[in-house]
């Protein structure tokens, strides 16, 4: 993360604070790509996400909406979840 993110890191995960403070899901989302849907699209906590040796790819869709399911369920306030495909 320090090699994507460097200086901004601090700053990121004082965001990421605030929001969950809040009470609102944070996405960690991988390597952005233009695509369809998923179908098998899910969120995945930070915690249970498997450490593979490339980062997971996901398209732009399915992050939007997933992002749009967590809005409708608010299925993991407070939480840190990454989408994937």
């Amino acid at each position: 993360m320090r090699t994507f993110v460097g200086a901004e890191l601090a700053e990121k995960a004082e965001a990421d604070q605030i929001a969950l403070d809040a009470g609102a899901t944070v996405f960690h989302a991988p390597d952005p790509k233009d695509g369809p849907l998923s179908p098998g699209r899910r969120l995945v906590p930070l915690a249970d996400l498997p450490h593979p040796l490339l980062p997971p790819r996901i398209s732009r869709a399915t992050v939007a909406s997933l992002m749009l399911d967590e809005a409708q369920t608010s299925g993991h306030g407070g939480a840190i979840v990454v989408p994937l495909s």
